[in-house]
């Protein structure tokens, strides 16, 4: 939640700077947040023994923050556009899943 508001009071002040550590802020957030579900969920898998049934899933999972790893190192500051590849990840990460367990047979 505070991410959330302090993201909201840089971007009310409407700079290029203020804009970018907002944009930055949301994306720090957003990996930590996939990265330890991630992590929690290879711990309840493993410790558990439960049965590996989500290779597409985590493989899509994967491809899709290093694909935001790239967008976000790009630059200090970022244009307007960046938001366009951002967005479009997802359906695409629900496309690659599709793909994966329905041609190659993951699951």
């Amino acid at each position: 939640a505070s991410e959330v508001v302090s993201s909201y009071l840089f971007a009310k002040k409407k700079r290029l700077r203020n804009i970018s550590l907002t944009y930055s802020q949301i994306y720090g957030a957003v990996t930590m947040n996939n990265t330890v579900c991630l992590g929690i969920f290879l711990a309840v898998v493993y410790l558990r023994g439960l049965t590996w049934d989500f290779s597409a899933e985590v493989t899509t999972n994967v491809v899709v923050i290093l694909a935001m790893a790239l967008i976000g190192r790009s630059s200090t500051t970022f244009p307007s556009w960046t938001a366009l590849p951002a967005i479009t990840l997802y359906p695409l990460s629900i496309g690659l899943i599709a793909y994966l367990e329905t041609s190659l047979g993951w699951h």
